[in-house]
């Protein structure tokens, strides 16, 4: 009774302490443009949390990454933090214009970048590509500094589809980090922005990282924009590697750096990602949902397995 009794307080506590930090950060923004010389005030669709700022030249400060950021620091970093962050959005605002580079420049700089849905109203996007289960594939500058977003004005004029294919090509050229996990399952991570955004050419990740064979197809998962997981269908137990990759890629999700891109999981097979699992809303337990051509691959997938394993069980027995 007592235990149950003090759970709503002990949520208010945190709520409250919630609540103090968001309204400290926001502080700590404010101030820090002042000091640029900066007047700001709440833009449209500003909120605790997800706070919207816009000064008087119209340009929009979103502070939604910055809080995520600072929840995870200490308070005396607080300030450092917000620091950093501005100045890092100033220099990729001070960098030239892709209109004033030398095309081999911009071909240089640009990425392919998966995504949620931009909905900050702070740039037209309109030539972003939907990639699967409502991500979309834009277009990114990379700079030294800072990763800028190339807008419609931006690529005015220019074949979108050479820009996608260079783009994938830098991306597939991030440096990468890879580590074998439990029953081949396979994390890729870096400092780069756009490692999640590799997915977007599963091919070369099944060539460069899967060793050219995935013919059952591959499981993937793309929490943030710094994490893939991969597993080759068929080269382990599946319901163990889908388990695995499943919830690995829910508690990278969860208040990712820059966001999360999904926590969601899938299927890709012949060049088509199926969304393989779901939070049930009532009781908020991560499902695998085996069905559609999943559910075909993994039905073939255990029975290969059963049939490997009793084959080489008889293969024993034969040599007893």
């Amino acid at each position: 009774m007592n235990s149950d009794s003090n759970e709503p307080a002990a949520d208010g506590i945190v709520a409250v302490a919630d609540e103090r930090r968001r309204r400290a950060i926001r502080a700590l923004a404010v101030q820090d443009l002042d000091r640029r010389g900066l007047s700001v005030q709440s833009a449209a669709h500003d909120a605790s949390g997800d706070d919207r700022l816009v000064d008087d030249a119209g340009h929009q400060y979103w502070l939604h990454n910055l809080q995520l950021q600072c929840a995870k620091l200490p308070e005396s970093e607080w300030a450092g933090a917000v620091e950093f962050h501005f100045r890092q959005q100033f220099a990729a605002r001070e960098a030239p214009r892709v209109g004033d580079l030398a095309y081999v420049e911009f071909l240089a700089q640009v990425r392919t970048r998966l995504q949620q849905p931009d909905t900050s109203g702070m740039l037209s996007m309109n030539y972003a590509r939907p990639a699967f289960d409502g991500l979309v594939a834009e277009l990114s500058r990379d700079l030294p500094t800072a990763v800028r977003t190339v807008s419609d004005s931006d690529v005015a004029g220019r074949d979108l589809d050479f820009l996608y294919e260079v783009g994938q090509r830098n991306t597939d050229a991030e440096p990468t980090t890879i580590d074998r996990l439990d029953h081949e399952v396979f994390a890729l991570t870096g400092d780069s922005f756009f490692i999640a955004s590799k997915a977007l050419n599963m091919p070369h990740l099944i060539d460069t990282v899967l060793g050219g064979r995935a013919p059952l197809g591959v499981l993937f998962g793309v929490p943030y924009r710094s994490v893939l997981l991969l597993h080759a269908v068929g080269s382990a137990a599946p319901g163990e590697a889908v388990s695995l990759l499943a919830s690995a890629t829910l508690r990278q999700a969860y208040d990712a750096p820059g966001g999360t891109v999904s926590h969601n999981t899938y299927f890709w097979q012949r060049g088509t990602a199926q969304c393989i699992t779901r939070i049930n809303p009532d009781t908020q337990i991560l499902e695998i949902l085996v069905d559609g051509a999943f559910g075909e691959v993994y039905t073939a997938a255990v029975r290969q397995r059963v049939d490997g394993q009793w084959d080489a069980q008889n293969e024993m027995e034969d040599e007893g």
